[in-house]
């Protein structure tokens, strides 16, 4: 009976990582143009990140400076093509309070449908403690350009725009975010490291728990 049970999940295991991997975009050049036009306001990438977006890579860049002795200052951008249109992609993206279960690194999640304010806690190995964020964001249930702000915690005042674009069949998913603010603990090759890591991580989980 334990063998049927293990043989069961581990059949059904496989199907599922056989259809994700099936799932994966791998576009032709023609859509090249729609795509950086549609990225064009936010951020320019290569040559080679044009490439990887098309065959179904999540393109992440993460920078971090010192404008003064005493500031830091962040830049986030974060990309990929989603294998469905958007309408479908974002009924389960959309679900901002069960982010906890869908990316490790997100401790606690929660959002209040009447202020519209989603707040969650992000550890993760390369923080020297746990962050926690907060911004007012509508639920996102269809494509268009959704702008935001932190309100409070450690990236209080962050701007960013949520970008959500069809392509054809496809959806263009994508964040843009910049941040300048008092010098914290994290040295800058650590913090941008890590937000260049979670973006492009926490972009890959979203994509591949909303192929269903």
């Amino acid at each position: 009976m334990r063998w049927r049970k293990f043989s069961g999940t581990l059949l059904l295991l496989i199907t599922v990582c056989a259809f994700a991997q099936s799932s994966r975009v791998n576009l032709p050049s023609t859509f090249q143009n729609p795509v950086l036009t549609e990225l064009k306001p936010f951020f320019a990438p290569s040559e080679g990140q044009t490439e990887d977006l098309l065959k179904g890579d999540v393109i992440s860049v993460g920078k971090v400076d010192s404008p003064t002795a005493k500031e830091q200052q962040m830049m986030l951008f974060v990309s990929g093509i989603h294998p469905r249109n958007c309408t479908r992609a974002m009924r389960k993206l959309s679900l901002y309070e069960n982010y906890s279960s869908y990316m490790d690194f997100i401790k606690t999640s929660k959002y209040n449908e009447q202020t519209q304010k989603f707040t969650f806690t992000v550890d993760h190995a390369l923080l020297p403690f746990p962050m926690i964020v907060g911004f007012k964001i509508p639920r996102i249930n269809k494509e268009g350009h959704y702008p935001f702000t932190f309100e409070d915690g450690f990236l209080k005042d962050l701007k960013g725009t949520v970008i959500v674009k069809e392509v054809g069949k496809f959806c263009l998913l994508g964040l843009k975010a910049d941040w300048r603010g008092p010098e914290s603990k994290i040295p800058n090759i650590v913090f941008g490291t890590f937000v260049q890591t979670v973006g492009k991580l926490g972009l890959e989980h979203l994509i591949r728990v909303s192929l269903f």
